[in-house]
């Protein structure tokens, strides 16, 4: 995680499509982002890199093949410094 000024105040929304074998379909792609200060604005693109990053490692996914529909699209997976605590 990106550290500094402000850097717990960053939270960034990511949204990433499945294949059906749980791995990704594509890069996970930014939704939006807040928190951003002027003491931590430097750090933004870093945190964005590094939820993105966390997505691809935990991939593949081990869901339930009978509910693909439902899990095909994620959107709003939302990455802050107050889920590391």
């Amino acid at each position: 995680m990106p550290t500094g000024a402000d850097a717990e105040k960053l939270v960034t929304v990511l949204a990433f499509e499945l294949n059906e074998n749980g791995s990704l379909k594509g890069r996970p792609r930014v939704v939006s982002q807040s928190g951003v200060t002027p003491a931590n604005e430097a750090q933004k693109d870093r945190h964005a890199e590094v939820a993105i990053r966390a997505v691809q490692l935990a991939a593949p996914f081990d869901l339930p093949d009978e509910y693909y529909n439902a899990w095909k699209s994620i959107r709003g997976a939302r990455f802050d410094r107050s889920l590391s605590r």
